[in-house]
């Protein structure tokens, strides 16, 4: 039987223009997908698929963009998995902000109304683990959404930054972000900025001013590549196949002839807090509803439908809040763009909680609480790119749905949860210090308790004040902000008239272009997120917020410090102490004994004390009661401690054997004597000693397999 070789028509195309290899490959792997490529950067290979719904649900009102990052084992060398199951299931953290970023990167540029469901597959096939997998993540989505046919203004380029020694790397490796001050992720279609994600080591602010002018040049290189890949393959074109879901032009004006300006003045008291604003939007959608009635008996276009009044209206009102906020600076509480709202905020508001605080700002209120655990509390990691990793300091964020006065039950973190947690982890992470200075384990819980905007922000705040009043000796203190903007634009899409304002209110968040957080120190810059409901922003806008973002988190930085401005200087009596100490290596497996028998009387002499050993001889107890601490160090080092040679010790027999008996000293210490130093020679040793047998011997030291021996006194 003859078989014949398949055929295809593979296009690649190698661009070795940064320090390392980058390729795009297409026509070869999962060719039914719309769109397909496979992406190698150094020696990680991703590919990266994109599939859209050609017969979408027209009930709907968005764009189900999902960003589907599936994680393999097998791509890292790996088989990692539970002991019981080595599937793959639940994404990891990092999956899910790898899907956010690129999420966030590629939402803006798809047509507004589209209702097509699209699905971006990322699937590592080869991982290196020296490199972030974000840039690949992002570059990958926008090559396959090209090949797709889908129609979005793209491409979007992706570009890694570090400073490292004074210098910046572009695409650094995970050591070179570890050893330098920033780690910096920007993308964007050409010229501008869609994107961001950044932590840094208290990073000044004309660091970043420069590092925003490379990442545009990087960003438009990125996508020459794309382009110039991407004209060597036949695109089918899926306009056709796009549904829109959107009230025209005409629908929009006959709501502005109810919705005028004078009815829409109800929206700009100076004392609508947010569930005020939900219940006068409400009574605004009557009122063209009661319209509607009439309209709706002799419309033949079948367009007057339910979504697309509340569409409407939605579009008419954003577009009145807008208006004033960009020509007048008036803004819906009647702030002025710079103006932070009033602040209130207490530590200790809760009893046997480590440290607590409010931090309440508008219609914003975070609780956070800080907890301190023992070395063996830490977060074991085992993912695709880490294992045997260990978290010493956690940040969670939970968004319950009462924040909201929503009636829903809580059914564990979602995604928005677990990045907004990340980004306030990102922020306090390096002002957490070493092991060495302070032992504990740190865990801070941020419950949002009222959800007026900014949340993430208002979280590094709690949080930082929560680990002072738990005694942390964080190195700085902590502030966050949220930016926000609002644009007009010109016929090209270019931002003719703009507005950034300061510390956004719920009731803005929606209506606005950007949502730009900003947390740091007095020194600099610890995280940055960017997100935007627009194609780009140009980097001017950029500098400008920053600068402003900078100056309004220090006032919120001031006002926290007017409540607690230093850590504490004693853990609270609810939290466990923790006392370290340091023996001789060599003296480890002594101090755990054989099959963990001195380690475990220790912890049951000490009333179930933790206790933590390091292959470098570190032990770290960790108790309620000092007392217990105290008592459990007295043991290890009655066992740890150098025995002089010649020194009379109490012993009792454990094992005899023709040739000795093992002794076993008061501190655990064990030992033989041999036949030989029997005070005289004992033919038969198990004739004259028992076991159990008090005795008092003589120490002579160490044989040369460093087994400890003794004579009888």
């Amino acid at each position: 039987m003859t078989i014949a070789t398949r055929q295809f028509d593979e296009v690649k195309q190698d661009f070795a223009r940064w320090k390392d290899s980058l390729w795009f490959s297409t026509w070869k792997i999962a060719v039914i997908a719309d769109g397909s490529v496979t992406i190698s950067f150094n020696k990680n290979v991703f590919l990266v698929t994109a599939v859209m719904n050609k017969d979408p649900d027209m009930g709907k009102d968005y764009m189900p963009l999902m960003i589907d990052f599936r994680e393999s084992f097998s791509a890292a060398g790996k088989i990692g998995g539970g002991r019981f199951r080595k599937r793959e299931g639940r994404p990891s953290d990092e999956a899910i902000l790898y899907s956010r970023m690129t999420d966030r990167a590629l939402r803006p540029l798809f047509p507004k109304g589209m209702i097509n469901d699209l699905v971006i597959s990322l699937s590592p096939l080869s991982l290196d683990l020296d490199q972030d997998l974000g840039v690949m993540s992002i570059i990958g989505a926008s090559v396959a959404t090209t090949l797709a046919g889908v129609p979005y203004a793209g491409p979007v380029g992706a570009v890694r930054i570090g400073y490292v020694d004074g210098d910046y790397v572009i695409n650094p490796t995970k050591e070179q972000i570890e050893k330098g001050e920033m780690n910096l992720l920007v993308a964007g279609p050409r010229d501008s900025i869609n994107m961001i994600e950044a932590d840094g080591k208290e990073v000044e602010n004309d660091i970043l001013e420069k590092a925003w002018d490379i990442a545009i040049e990087h960003i438009n290189q990125v996508i020459d590549w794309q382009e110039e890949f991407t004209k060597q393959v036949t695109i089918t074109d899926k306009s056709d196949k796009v549904a829109f879901n959107k009230p025209s032009e005409d629908l929009i004006s006959w709501v502005s002839t109810i919705l005028t300006d004078d009815e829409l003045t109800v929206v700009t008291r100076k004392d609508t807090r947010k569930e005020d604003f939900g219940e006068i939007y409400a009574e605004l959608e009557t009122k063209v509803f009661d319209a509607w009635a009439d309209k709706m008996a002799n419309d033949e276009t079948g367009e007057y439908t339910k979504h697309n009044i509340k569409t409407a209206v939605f579009t008419v009102l954003k577009k009145y809040i807008r208006k004033n906020t960009i020509n007048d600076a008036v803004r819906l509480d009647g702030r002025s763009p710079l103006e932070i709202r009033p602040l209130y905020c207490e530590v200790d508001i809760v009893p046997q909680v480590h440290g607590t605080a409010l931090f309440w700002r508008g219609d914003t209120q975070v609780l956070a609480s800080t907890t301190l655990g023992s070395p063996s509390d830490g977060q074991l990691k085992d993912t695709m790119e880490a294992s045997d990793e260990t978290d010493t300091f956690i940040h969670h964020y939970n968004f319950p749905p009462f924040s909201v006065n929503d009636a829903r039950g809580t059914r564990g973190a979602w995604r928005r949860e677990i990045g907004h947690g990340k980004l306030a982890e990102k922020a306090l992470e390096y002002m957490i210090p070493a092991k060495e200075v302070f032992p504990y384990v740190v865990r801070v819980v941020s419950d949002c308790m009222w959800s007026g905007g900014s949340t993430s922000m208002w979280s590094v705040c709690a949080s930082t004040m929560s680990l002072m009043a738990a005694w942390v000796p964080i190195k700085e203190p902590v502030s966050g902000i949220a930016m926000w903007l609002m644009t007009e634009l010109d016929a090209a899409g270019k931002v003719e008239k703009y507005q950034v304002l300061d510390d956004i209110m719920g009731t803005e968040d929606f209506t606005g272009d950007m949502d730009f957080k900003i947390a740091g120190t007095k020194n600099g810059m610890t995280a940055i997120q960017l997100d935007t409901k627009l194609h780009g922003i140009p980097v001017s806008i950029i500098k400008e917020t920053m600068t402003r973002g900078n100056k309004g988190r220090l006032d919120i930085l001031d006002f926290m410090l007017k409540t607690i401005d230093q850590p504490r200087g004693a853990v609270s009596e609810w939290a466990p102490k923790i006392e370290v100490m340091q023996i001789n290596p060599d003296k480890i497996k002594e101090v755990i004994g054989r099959g963990w028998e001195n380690i475990n009387k220790i912890i049951e002499l000490a009333d179930g004390i933790k206790i933590d050993i390091d292959e470098d001889g570190t032990i770290f107890m960790t108790h309620q009661e000092a007392s217990a601490i105290a008592k459990a160090k007295k043991m290890i080092e009655d066992i740890a401690v150098e025995l002089e040679p010649g020194t009379k010790h109490a012993a009792k027999i454990s094992r005899v054997e023709k040739y000795g008996v093992f002794i076993k000293l008061s501190n655990g210490k064990w030992g033989l004597v041999h036949v030989s130093k029997l005070w005289a020679w004992v033919s038969d040793p198990t004739a004259k000693f028992k076991e159990g047998e008090a005795i008092d011997v003589i120490y002579n030291g160490t044989d040369n397999q460093w087994r400890m021996n003794f004579a009888k006194a």
